[in-house]
């Protein structure tokens, strides 16, 4: 399944445009980018001695790509599962504290 081949909801539309222009748009992901492509060096490290440069930069930007695809959908799922767990806890009567 391609980077658009997604099943996309009204609501999986909304929530990725919330990722796309408030989270992504600004410098919220910035460590988070960080930390992604210092693991992706990393575990490049090899094949950078043994790839010449066009491949080792075609993978890299596959590895960039694929992780950028799971930092999407990890948003997604955890922002549905976020308004969930508000709904359940608005319809139960427990209300919003931060005590248990």
């Amino acid at each position: 399944m391609g980077r658009g081949d997604a099943p996309k909801t009204d609501m999986d539309k909304r929530i990725r445009e919330i990722y796309h222009e408030i989270i992504q748009g600004t410098g919220y992901m910035e460590e988070a980018n960080r930390r992604v492509e210092e693991e992706t060096r990393e575990l490049l490290k090899e094949e950078e001695d043994v790839l010449d440069r066009k491949k080792y930069e075609a993978l890299r930007d596959k590895l960039f790509s694929a992780a950028s695809v799971a930092e999407e959908e990890g948003f997604v799922k955890g922002f549905r599962y976020g308004a969930i767990l508000v709904m359940e806890m608005a319809l139960s009567g427990q209300g919003f504290t931060a005590e248990p």
